[in-house]
């Protein structure tokens, strides 16, 4: 397995501490994004999708599941999506 595994589709989203929007493509920047600038990091989704785009970054999962994970994310802290 690749390590640094990208998804099929990429995940547009406005996160509003961040100037601009984020066009996330791997399971490695949704982690950092995830780590370092999400305005709720309280919900289940969250610990979920932290943990899966980490395993999925370090090879140990695949890219995928960790796509899903972090779209539930976005929904549960209520993110524009524009894709």
């Amino acid at each position: 397995m690749n390590m640094a595994e990208n998804w099929d589709e990429c995940v547009i989203i406005d996160l509003p501490n961040l100037e601009g929007i984020q066009i996330v493509w791997s399971p490695a920047y949704a982690a950092q994004l995830l780590s370092e600038n999400w305005p709720d990091t309280n919900g289940r989704s969250y610990s979920a999708a932290l943990n899966a785009c980490t395993d999925a970054m370090l090879g140990a999962a695949s890219a995928a599941p960790a796509r899903e994970a972090f779209l539930a994310a976005v929904e549960e802290a209520k993110i524009k999506t524009l894709r």
